[in-house]
Order: C-alpha cells, then structure tokens, then sequence
C-alpha cells in the first residue's frame, strides 16, 4: 500500500512539472523579430573568422594572448546565442561580463599594455588594473571620447549582478508566483547586442594593430548589421 501511494504522489507530482514547464515554453515563445536579430548576430561574428582565416599572424606573447582572447570571446558569444535560443537565458546572461570583460583585457594588451606588462599577465595571469583603470586606458589609447568609461559606469554592476546570481539574476526567476524565467526581449536583444559588438570591437583593432587596416574596417562595418543601426536602417526602407 504504501509503495502504491508513493507512486501515486510521484506521478501527480511530476504531471505537475510538465505542466509548469509546459507554461513556462508557451510563455517564453519568441518572436520572429528577435529571432531575426539573433541571426544576424550569429551571421556578424561568424563573418570575422574568415576575414581572420585570411591573414598570418606573428607568434609574439602579444599578438598570441589577443588571438586567444578572440578565440574564447566568439566562442562565448555563439554560446549566449545557443542559450537564448533554448530559453536558458540566465545562463546566457551570466557570461555577459566574462564577454565584457575578456574584450576590455583584449584591447588593453592589444595596444596600450607595456611589453612588461603582457609578460605579466602571461606569466602570472595578473592584470594589476581595475576595470575602471582599464576603461579610461583604452579611451585613451583608441581615441573613443568616454565610450568605454560610459559602458563601464552604466553596466559594470548589471553585469556583476547577472554573473555572481544577484538581484538582477535572481528578481527575474519569477512570474509572479510561479518560477519561470522573466527576461523581457528587449533585455535579450541588448544582452546580445552588447556581446556581439566586444567581439567585433576587440577584433577590428587587433587586425588594425597588425597592419591589416582594411581588414579592421571590413569587421567594423559589420556593428551595422545589426542592433540598433541595423534597425534604423530597416525602418528607413519600409
């Protein structure tokens, strides 16, 4: 009898499962308009691997190190995509800052890092600069105004939040008194905005810092392929 009760309460209690994860898929259905951004953002950093396929790089420390900084931050960003596309946008969410941050240490070894200074990080793994120190560095060093300051003052504690299971991570589990994810689309279309723009951004320079300013400028013009520009351009030709 009490076997035949507990397979009873284990049954109900997995039907119940399948109906809240049910809910929770009818509720998280994307729209096509999302879906075409995420492609075209797929299609924009997929775009720079033959660019970079094209040219030879030196072995130096410096050159290496941004190489494979390029080469796990694309990885990342085709792993935001496939998250979001399997509605595991927590997860996405949460490598936003290792994107962000990945590309901010990039740009710094790329240019304004001393030779000192990238053995360091090579020998030891240790960037003595804050992410603060390192946004006013590459202003600076690229000649941005205040845009990696600006990113940095209006992000960096989202980010924090996103990736360490904060506020942010943990206020949007719910659906009122339901668990189920709570992320709106216009949080997933800048999320996936932001980490598709560090890519391209660290491997624009990298290739103008290699002498390949062409190159760089073929990988800048695709910022415009999507996100925000991509859209006024849509809404120009309707």
């Amino acid at each position: 009898m009490a076997k035949a009760i507990r397979a009873v309460i284990f049954i109900t209690v997995l039907g119940i499962i399948l109906v809240l994860w049910l809910r929770r898929q009818r509720r998280r259905k994307m729209t096509n308009k999302l879906k075409e951004h995420l492609i075209r953002c797929e299609k924009a950093v997929q775009s720079t691997k033959p660019i970079l396929a094209k040219h030879g790089f030196p072995d130096d420390h410096r050159t290496v190190t941004v190489i494979g900084f390029i080469s796990v931050l694309i990885e990342h960003q085709e792993s935001v995509l496939l998250l979001v596309m399997h509605n595991n946008v927590g997860s996405a969410s949460a490598l936003v800052r290792p994107i962000v941050e990945g590309a901010f240490r990039g740009l710094w070894i790329n240019l304004p890092a001393t030779d000192e200074e990238v053995e360091k990080f090579n020998e030891k793994d240790k960037i003595e600069l804050g992410f603060g120190e390192l946004a006013t560095a590459l202003d600076a060093a690229y000649g941005m105004g205040d845009f990696f300051q600006d990113f940095k003052t209006r992000t960096w504690k989202h980010l924090n939040s996103y990736t360490h299971g904060g506020m942010h991570q943990i206020g949007r589990r719910f659906v009122k008194h339901e668990v189920a994810n709570n992320y709106s689309e216009d949080e997933i279309y800048e999320m996936t905005t932001t980490v598709t723009t560090m890519v391209l951004i660290l491997t624009s320079f990298f290739l103008k810092r290699q002498g390949h300013v062409d190159s760089g400028d073929e990988i800048q013009a695709l910022l415009e392929n999507y996100g925000p520009v991509a859209d006024k351009k849509k809404a120009v030709t309707k």
